[in-house]
């Protein structure tokens, strides 16, 4: 099966270890993390950042699923999140809300506070070695070069950035422009709500993973396995909308403007894990290699992590991408594997 990689950069992008202000798509990628902005709210108007936001309709009780790994003296609640949601959206209930309020840490991915100094040292090496990057349109076909540009103006990026970035990161960007034309952003995220609630409340807050690793390991993967796969979809690719891009008229015979944008939010809100194991990396090489730097090698390590945080004692709330806890390689089966039982509690 071959996915569109731009649909499989949305797919990664949901499980990237970038902090909200990594996300900003700025004239200047170092900016101090606390000035930056995203383009929908940075005056810059395009098709899809002058586009009104989808409306949220929730007519059911939330209730994401939860897991529990425990032993004599250690508690750990595994929780799935969306990094990314629109203003309003209903995840929590009574059952969440007490496990919050019972632990004495919440434990992310990569919290804003760990990876601020270092992210802004990364975008400075980005911006040092954009001189001597080829520009990505330059690397493919005059026509599909052409595509590419159309897709960075599409989304509100400025030139020069969106074609001197990596093309895995501009893809990135554009992906995170088309989620906020829609209403999500990262303020109204599982892992920013929590941060901001744990820091309120004087409780810890930790990391369990250095994003920066993740990222450099994402960048190391052959960028000509991307482009091989990016030409094809731009070849096809009309042109006239971020949307249409890698999207087969013939995969749904449900009408576009019925289909809910969020219907992928609502599964998880209540508690739906098996569409969250198919997230569409595909069978590609390139496919292939990007589950295995996010998926599996990260659930490998996190699963050693939390075998040895058994060994101390208290509570934490393990707050995580939705896909690390679901499907084949997820952090369960995992730990399943070294001997370990993991109750699903909601």
């Amino acid at each position: 099966m071959k996915n569109s990689p731009f649909v499989v950069a949305l797919s990664a992008m949901l499980l990237a270890p970038m902090p909200s202000h990594a996300w900003a798509q700025d004239n200047n990628f170092v900016e101090a993390p606390q000035k930056k902005k995203s383009i929908r709210n940075a005056g810059i108007e395009t098709p899809y950042t002058a586009r009104r936001p989808d409306p949220v309709v929730q007519d059911y009780e939330p209730a994401p699923a939860i897991w529990l790994l425990e032993d004599a003296d250690t508690k750990i609640y595994m929780f799935g999140t969306i990094h990314v949601l629109p203003e309003g959206f209903e995840w929590r209930n009574g059952v969440f809300d007490r496990i919050v309020g019972e632990v004495d840490e919440l434990v992310v991915e990569t919290s804003d506070a760990d990876s601020d100094a270092g992210m802004q040292t990364f975008f400075a090496e980005l911006m040092a070695d954009a001189d001597t990057r080829t520009p990505t349109s330059q690397r493919l076909t005059p026509e599909s070069g052409e595509k590419w540009l159309k897709l960075g103006r599409l989304a509100g990026i400025p030139h020069d950035q969106f074609d001197l970035t990596p093309p895995l990161l501009a893809m990135f960007g554009a992906g995170l422009e088309m989620m906020e034309a829609q209403g999500s952003e990262h303020e109204y995220g599982v892992e920013t709500v929590l941060e901001a609630e744990f820091a309120e409340a004087g409780k810890p807050i930790g990391s369990i993973e250095d994003s920066l690793e993740v990222l450099r390991s994402l960048l190391a993967i052959d960028e000509d396995l991307l482009l091989k796969e990016l030409e094809e979809d731009l070849a096809a690719w009309d042109g006239e909308t971020i949307d249409t891009l890698g999207v087969e008229e013939e995969e749904s015979d449900e009408p576009a403007e019925t289909i809910d944008p969020f219907q992928g939010e609502h599964d998880w809100a209540q508690g739906e894990t098996s569409e969250l194991a198919e997230l569409g990396f595909g069978d590609t090489e390139f496919g292939l290699e990007l589950e295995r730097v996010l998926l599996e090698n990260r659930n490998a390590k996190w699963t050693v992590w939390l075998e040895d945080r058994l060994d101390r004692p208290g509570s934490i709330l393990l707050a995580v991408g939705a896909a690390h806890l679901a499907g084949d390689v997820s952090v369960q089966s995992m730990l399943s594997e070294r001997g370990f039982e993991v109750k699903r509690i909601q």
